[in-house]
């Protein structure tokens, strides 16, 4: 029982953040928003239709076409979010709340951003969305080859697209851009869940050394893999480690140290989880 609840909770919590930062950030401040977002906001600038209404007005084909094409058990948590997103919003409209930061539009994207970032993360990290494009890129996906976040990516910039043009404004545009940044960055930070590091793939004459060494300087794990070059014909242990990120500059000076000719390939690990990040090593628990 409680393993549904709490993903139910979490995407109410998280329409909250989302339509706070909305309804005190980005709207005093005539900034925009990609997606359906950015058409309620369209709306409210030049009828001043509130955005709540707006937002259920613009989902509700939506979610009956994507009703047909997906069924409704799929839909639940986008429901959910959307919902609660308005209802929120239809709530925060009632309540006259200011913030002032002297018109600097920077540090209103950047708030903005903040906030709508949490918010949204913490309703994708429950499986729900807000509706609207996401829906819109589910249902072209079913019928094209072209990938959802392609997609969205379209739709966004079709719609600022059509915001320069309704209101000619570069700099508001300019300034929604950065804010939309911002909250593609924390999304991903929140999604990552804060454990988010670069991954290692060394290889080198010396990998007993540089191996013993990174797990004495710093304390991570190394993972052998057998490999095999293709013109010496030389069997090769590789070596693949993940660091966090504040570990990156010293894991590279280490291998210059041990093997100046070592090669190397560093990737992003978007995501860990075990020992040593999510959970303590077994030497520090017992």
């Amino acid at each position: 029982m409680l393993r549904h609840i709490k993903p139910t909770i979490t995407i109410i919590f998280g329409a909250a953040i989302f339509a706070f930062g909305l309804t005190y950030f980005v709207v005093p401040h005539h900034l925009f928003e990609g997606g359906a977002t950015g058409i309620t906001l369209i709306t409210y600038y030049l009828f001043n239709i509130p955005i709540s209404l707006m937002n259920i007005l613009i989902n509700i084909p939506l979610f009956l076409l994507a009703w047909k094409i997906f069924g409704l058990r799929s839909l639940y948590s986008s429901l959910l979010g959307t919902i609660a997103v308005s209802v929120w919003l239809a709530i925060f409209e009632k309540i006259p709340l200011q913030f002032n930061l002297e018109g600097d539009l920077v540090v209103v994207a950047l708030v903005a951003g903040v906030l709508l970032g949490v918010g949204l993360g913490v309703i994708f990290n429950a499986g729900g969305t807000t509706g609207g494009t996401d829906i819109v890129a589910r249902i072209l996906n079913k019928y094209t080859n072209i990938s959802v976040g392609k997609l969205l990516f379209g739709l966004d910039f079709l719609i600022l697209m059509l915001i320069l043009i309704i209101f000619q404004d570069l700099r508001l545009v300019t300034y929604t851009l950065l804010f939309d940044f911002i909250v593609s960055r924390v999304i991903d930070l929140i999604g990552e869940g804060g454990y988010a590091g670069k991954g290692f793939m060394i290889i080198t004459q010396k990998p007993m050394e540089l191996a013993e060494k990174i797990n004495e300087e710093l304390g991570r794990g190394v993972t052998f893999i057998s490999g095999q070059g293709y013109y010496s014909q030389k069997d090769l242990k590789i070596i693949y480690c993940i660091v966090a990120r504040n570990e990156i500059v010293k894991m590279k000076e280490m291998i210059h140290t041990v093997d100046p000719m070592a090669f190397i390939t560093i990737t992003e690990a978007h995501e860990i989880l075990g020992e040593g990040f999510t959970f303590p090593a077994r030497d520090e628990v017992s």
